[in-house]
């Protein structure tokens, strides 16, 4: 085994990864299995690091292993990685992934297995969970290029996940409503876009610094009575965005409200 060889499984498009900008990482990078060997060699050209191989035997002298792929890719590459590549006390770093650590060890028997993740538009920030020994090595590359490291249990991850989705995809719904009833109303796209995104920075901003004190009774009242008030119209110039005006006023009260 080479001292501090790291080897990489990944896939086109790796570049995008946050993994490739941890200098860290790339440092000691060695072997780079991929599907092909012109895939491999792709990514060791656009992350000027590691060299291409053809088998996941050649990753048998690396303790690290990073590995970088899609969802669909993940529970097959592992068997196989597994049947030509002795796993037993290899460390296995999956990446950009939100399943949890203990969700791949029968794929891998024997290895120490984690997961990292880069906090979406902000990589300064890294969430990590899984085996004690990798947590470790991750803490110190961490460390060592001066991003925060947040560990959480391996049984929060999902917690974790279904939080990033709230804070960023399940916010559009909501964001698009608002521009398009905006555009319905008479503003322009950039009227209704710089209008929707104002308010909704001064929401959030006013969470940030008050919690769920931000909202109060008043709140309540004045959502009720828009409801009761303008529902049949916003349905009459659009039933989609009526709907989904409808579910978030409810919603909203219920999580609040009890």
């Amino acid at each position: 085994m080479k001292p501090g060889q790291s080897g990489l499984i990944g896939a086109g498009g790796l570049g995008k990864s946050f993994l490739a900008r941890m200098p860290g990482v790339l440092r000691s990078l060695g072997p780079i299995k991929a599907t092909s060997p012109r895939v491999a060699r792709r990514i060791g050209n656009s992350l000027r690091a590691g060299r291409p191989v053809k088998g996941y035997a050649e990753l048998s002298e690396c303790a690290l292993v990073w590995i970088a792929l899609p969802e669909a890719a993940l529970d097959g590459v592992l068997r196989e990685f597994s049947a030509e590549a002795n796993p037993e006390g290899k460390m296995i770093v999956v990446c950009g992934r939100r399943r949890e650590s203990e969700s791949f060890r029968k794929l891998a028997p024997g290895a120490r297995i984690a997961t990292l993740d880069a906090i979406p538009g902000d990589e300064g920030i890294l969430v990590a969970e899984g085996d004690a020994a990798v947590l470790r090595e991750i803490r110190r590359l961490a460390w060592a290029e001066r991003r925060r490291l947040i560990e959480i249990p391996s049984s929060a991850k999902a917690l974790y996940s279904a939080a990033v989705h709230l804070a960023s995809e399940l916010l559009l719904p909501c964001f698009s409503a608002a521009v398009e009833t905006l555009r319905d109303a008479g503003f322009s796209r950039s009227q209704a876009t710089r209008v929707a995104e104002g308010l909704g920075l001064r929401t959030i901003r006013a969470y940030v610094k008050a919690g769920r004190k931000v909202w109060n009774a008043a709140t309540a009242v004045d959502l009720r009575l828009a409801r009761e008030r303008d529902l049949a119209a916003i349905r009459a110039a659009n039933p989609a965005r009526a709907a989904v005006y409808d579910h978030a006023i409810q919603q909203a009260l219920r999580y609040f409200n009890g």
